[in-house]
C-alpha cells in the first residue's frame, strides 16, 4: 500500500499532534473501558475508579512511547520500533475481575506484576516462536483479528453493548455520519486531509453530538486539574492460583500481540524479525510490570490501531510517540482526561467499522501470496473455523475448566494455535517463516 508517512519519516510537531489524537480516540474505548468495568463489577467508589482510569491513561501512554521509540541496545532492546498502540484493553478484564472476587484487587496488581515478568522470560523464545508463523499462519491470524473484533465495532456504533438506546437512530445516524466522512475524505481528500481522516471524521461526529444536545461534559467539570500517581495505592498481594490464571492470559496477549505486530510490519513496509518481536514483547511484560506497581492492569497492543494505519497511510513511530504523550498528560491531568473520554461510543464505533475491515483486508492480502494448495486451504480453513467458532458461540466451551477456557475462548488463540500445529502437522511441505539478520535480510528459507 502508499504510505502517506514511512515508519521512521518524522512529520511536522503539530501535525504529529493531529495524526497521533487520531490513534489515541480509536484505542480509548479500551483504555479507559477495561478500568470501567473492572471498578464497577468489583464496587469501587468514585475515588478508586479516578485513580484506576488515570492510572490506565497514564501506562498506556509510557507504554506506546517506548514501544514506538525502542530503547536499550543489543539483545536486551525494549519496544518493537513499530507504530504500536499499547495500553490496558478488555483482554485482561476477565481474569482480573476472578481475582478481585477471590482475592481482593491487592491481589490483581500482585498477579499483574508477576504475569508481567514471565511475559519477559518467554520474550527470549521469541526467535522460535516467529518461525511458526510464515504467511499461510499469518495471514489467517490477521483476518481472524479483523473478524472477531468487528462485533466490538458494531456494538460501539449502536452506543455501547447493553445502552438503553442501543441502535437508536440518532446513534446510528452519527456512526453512519463518521463512517461516510471518513471513507469520502480516505478516498477523494488529497495528501494531509487523506492521512487525517479518520480524525476529520471523529470531530465531526463530535460536533453532531454537541448539536444534538447530547453531550455531557460534566465529568469534564468535576475532574481535578492533576493527579499524581501514588505506588501500590491498592496495596499488592501474591496468590499461586491468581498468578497462574494471569500468566495464562498473558500468553493468550501474546498470541494476540504477535498477528498485531505482524499485520502492522505489512502495513509499514517493513519485516518483522524476531528480534523486534522479542522486543515488542519483552517491553509489554516490563511495562505491565510497572503498570500493576502503579495501580493498573496489564499492557498489550491495540488491534484497531493497526487498522488505524492501514486506513490513513501513516505508519510513523513519531506519530504514536505524539499519542502517547497526549496519553501520559491526559494521565496527569484528569480534566483533559475527561475531555478526551467524553468522546460518545457511535462516534467511535462509525471509524472503527472501517478500521477493523481494514485489519481483514490486510489479512486477505498476506493470503493472497500464498499458494492455495489443498494444504494450504485446510490450513486456512481450520483456523478461521475455529476461531470464529468460539467468538460466535463462546457458550460452546462453557463447561471447560477456567484455565482451559481462557485460552479456547478467545478466537484469535485459538485460531493462531489450531493454524500453527495445522501447518506443522498436515501432510506436505511444512512452512517457516523466514529469519532475517540484524540488517533485515533474509538468513533462513522456508522449509
Amino acid at each position: 500500500m502508499e504510505l502517506y508517512y514511512k515508519l521512521n519519516d518524522r512529520p511536522p510537531l503539530a501535525k504529529c499532534l493531529i495524526l497521533g489524537l487520531q490513534h489515541l480516540l480509536s484505542a480509548l474505548p479500551g483504555i479507559i473501558g477495561a478500568p470501567l468495568v473492572i471498578a464497577s463489577v468489583l464496587g469501587f467508589s468514585v475515588q478508586e475508579t479516578i485513580i484506576l482510569v488515570n492510572a490506565s491513561l497514564l501506562m498506556s501512554g509510557l507504554g506506546s512511547i517506548v514501544q514506538a521509540m525502542g530503547l536499550g541496545v543489543g539483545r536486551y532492546t525494549l519496544g518493537a520500533k513499530l507504530p504500536v498502540i499499547q495500553g490496558t484493553s478488555f483482554a485482561f478484564v476477565g481474569v482480573a475481575i476472578s481475582i478481585g472476587f477471590q482475592y481482593g484487587f491487592a491481589a490483581v496488581i500482585g498477579a499483574t506484576i508477576a504475569g508481567g515478568f514471565f511475559e519477559m522470560l518467554l520474550s527470549f523464545i521469541m526467535p522460535q516462536v516467529r518461525k511458526l508463523f510464515p504467511p499461510v499462519v499469518t495471514g489467517t491470524v490477521v483476518c481472524l483479528i479483523g473478524m472477531t473484533i468487528f462485533p466490538v465495532a458494531v456494538d460501539w456504533l449502536g452506543g455501547g453493548a447493553g445502552a438503553e438506546d442501543y441502535g437508536s437512530l440518532v446513534n446510528l445516524g452519527v456512526g453512519m455520519a463518521v463512517f461516510t466522512v471518513v471513507v469520502v475524505l480516505n478516498q477523494w481528500g488529497k495528501g494531509f486531509i487523506s492521512a487525517a481522516a479518520i480524525i476529520i471524521g471523529l470531530i465531526t461526529g463530535y460536533m453532531l453530538w454537541f448539536a444534538l444536545g447530547r453531550l455531557d461534559l460534566t465529568s469534564v467539570s468535576e475532574a481535578a486539574f492533576i493527579a499524581i500517581p501514588t505506588p501500590l495505592q491498592f496495596g499488592v498481594e501474591f496468590h499461586a492460583g491468581a498468578i497462574i490464571a494471569m500468566c495464562i492470559a498473558y500468553v493468550v496477549s501474546m498470541v494476540e500481540s504477535t498477528g498485531d505486530y505482524l499485520a502492522l510490519s505489512n502495513y509499514c513496509d517493513t519485516r518483522l524479525d524476531s528480534k523486534r518481536l522479542s522486543a515488542g514483547i519483552r517491553w509489554e511484560g516490563l511495562s505491565s510490570m510497572i503498570a500493576g506497581l502503579f495501580n493498573c492492569t496489564a499492557t498489550t497492543s491495540f488491534s484497531q490501531n493497526v487498522g488505524v494505519v492501514g486506513v490513513t497511510g501513516v505508519a510513523s513511530r513519531y506519530v504514536v510517540m505524539a499519542a502517547g504523550g497526549i496519553l501520559l498528560a491526559a494521565g496527569l491531568l484528569p480534566k483533559l482526561g475527561a475531555l478526551i473520554a467524553s468522546v460518545p461510543q457511535p462516534v467511535i464505533g462509525g471509524a472503527a467499522l472501517i478500521m477493523f475491515g481494514m485489519i481483514l483486508s490486510g489479512g486477505i492480502g498476506i493470503i493472497k501470496t500464498i499458494e492455495f494448495s489443498r494444504r494450504n486451504t485446510m490450513v486456512l480453513t481450520l483456523g478461521v473455523a475455529t476461531g470464529l467458532a468460539v467468538t460466535y458461540r463462546p457458550e460452546i466451551v462453557g463447561q471447560l475448566p477456567e484455565a482451559l477456557k481462557a485460552i479456547m475462548g478467545n478466537g484469535i488463540a485459538l485460531g493462531a494455535i489450531v493454524t500453527v500445529f495445522a501447518n506443522l502437522i498436515l501432510p506436505g511441505q511444512r512452512m517457516l517463516a523466514e529469519e532475517e539478520d540484524s540488517h533485515g535480510e533474509p538468513a533462513a528459507q522456508n522449509s
